[in-house]
């Protein structure tokens, strides 16, 4: 009899968690914003992925009998000043900004989280020292805080990386504490202490994994600035190094003929803009269908 009580009551759980994968389903399928940001990001992923057959040329082969030759079957979008595809070199500058965002992304998000939690959970000298060294990071810009690292570092692909992740870690670790400081006083966190566990344990288990909704859609948005900064590093010379195909630097390789071949620059502006609207309204939806207080507004629905 108690056999049959127990598959009765693991069958009830397993239908139980089917239905809320169900409704979570729903839930992000039907916010128009996650579903066209996520369709974006992921079209950018499949090009980025394979560039090497998208592409219709090499992005470094320069060819000096067309160079800034119009659009045309050969170039679709012309190409530059030493012959090279202009196509061909924004599907590749896709892989960069890609690998950026989510380098800065898993960075941020690892560390920024661990340092928030620390601050909140631990407070005392810990939280006013982690709080001091949080407020002087922020107190400089992002971007110039990263264009500071970039340039004691050195160009390259793994210094942006590192210094964009440096200068919008603070950002996650700020709103990881501040989620943490509500948490702490909750029923729950006590009850927890009350039979026996440890603070780190308590941390791991049950705080960091309620706090991590609001801090995952910073992130996320983190990554559209990261995209950002990269390009403006890139634009100024102190990114991914030349030849490399960036969409920053095509920009600044179009600039000086911006009026004669304008096509060059705008294209890879409007990379760039469509990667961080797409970012943009991947962190608003997982906003809307992650934070409780925004499902009870919309009262379920998000339109």
């Amino acid at each position: 009899m108690s056999q049959i009580t127990a598959d009765a009551t693991a069958m009830r759980d397993r239908e139980a968690a089917r239905r809320r994968r169900r409704k979570a389903i729903r839930r992000y399928t039907s916010h128009p914003g996650f579903v066209i940001g996520a369709v974006i990001i992921a079209l950018m992923a499949i090009i980025a992925i394979g560039a090497p057959w998208i592409a219709p040329n090499s992005p470094l082969a320069t060819d000096l009998a067309n160079t800034l030759a119009p659009p045309s079957w050969q170039f679709p979008l012309g190409t530059d000043q030493f012959g090279r595809c202009v196509l061909s070199r924004l599907i590749y500058g896709a892989q960069i900004s890609l690998q950026v965002g989510f380098w800065v992304v898993l960075i941020s998000l690892t560390f920024g989280t661990l340092i928030g939690a620390l601050a909140g959970f631990i407070g005392g000298w810990l939280e006013r020292v982690i709080v001091a060294l949080i407020d002087i990071m922020l107190a400089f810009p992002g971007f110039l805080l990263a264009l500071a690292l970039v340039a004691a570092q050195g160009s390259s692909l793994t210094s942006v990386i590192t210094a964009v992740a440096i200068a919008y870690t603070p950002r996650v670790a700020t709103v990881m504490r501040s989620v943490v400081l509500t948490i702490r006083p909750r029923p729950f966190i006590e009850a927890s202490h009350a039979i026996g566990l440890s603070s780190f344990r308590i941390l791991i288990r049950h705080v960091i994994p309620n706090a991590l909704p609001p801090v995952i859609v910073v992130a996320t948005v983190s990554a559209a600035t990261a995209i950002l900064a990269e390009a403006g590093l890139s634009f100024l010379g102190l990114g991914v190094q030349p030849p490399t195909a960036t969409w920053g630097s095509v920009i600044a390789e179009g600039q000086a003929i911006i009026t004669t071949r304008p096509l060059i620059s705008l294209s890879a502006g409007i990379c760039i803009a469509i990667a961080v609207i797409g970012l943009n309204l991947l962190g608003d939806g997982l906003r809307d269908t992650l934070d409780p207080q925004m499902r009870r507004q919309t009262g379920g629905k998000m339109l």
